[in-house]
This record gives structure tokens, C-alpha cells and sequence, in this order.
């Protein structure tokens, strides 16, 4: 059984490989240590298509509601986006059934 990070990673590394192919670019591989900018080749738009993508696919934007008092996080790498959402989905409140 796959843990929510796999499915989080798994919904990230589609995401960005989405922004490369739509930009007529690849990537061989989409590792958590890889630098957005100098190793996979993301500048600032492709950085906010990738958000875009991934607030739709999994329905959570975690720059809208950062926990009070908290720094904004540097995003530098895969993992970063990995924390940012994975902290944003256990930060969710559940939704109770009626």
C-alpha cells in the first residue's frame, strides 16, 4: 500500500514532467533532490503552472493558508514541494459525513 507522501510525490513528479512536455521539454528522471531551476529547468512560470496543476489534482494550495507565524518555505527542490504539500494535506481538516 502506498503512503499520502508516494501519492504526493507521485502527483508532484506528474505535475512538473506536465509543465516540461507542455513546454516542449523532458526530464529523464524527476528525483526529490533535484533543483527546480538548474537541474530540471523550471523558471518562475513553470514553477506557478506546476502549483496550478497540482491545487486541481490535489485540492489544496498551501500558500493560501500557511500556519500563523510561519516563514514561507525556500523552494529549491522536488522534496521542498514534497514538505510544502505533504505538511498542506495532514494540515487539511477532515471532512465529517452527515
Amino acid at each position: 500500500m502506498s503512503s499520502p507522501s508516494d501519492s504526493t510525490t507521485a502527483a508532484i513528479v506528474a505535475a512538473i514532467q506536465q509543465v516540461l512536455h507542455d513546454t516542449g521539454r523532458t526530464a529523464d528522471a524527476v528525483e526529490p533532490q533535484m533543483l527546480l531551476s538548474s537541474q530540471l529547468g523550471l523558471d518562475s512560470l513553470d514553477l506557478a503552472q506546476t502549483i496550478v496543476l497540482l491545487e486541481r489534482s490535489l485540492g489544496i494550495d498551501p500558500f493560501r493558508a500557511p500556519s500563523a507565524g510561519a516563514a514561507r518555505p525556500a523552494i529549491r527542490t522536488v522534496a521542498d514541494l514534497v514538505s510544502m504539500y505533504s505538511q498542506g494535506i495532514s494540515d487539511r481538516p477532515t471532512q465529517r459525513l452527515p
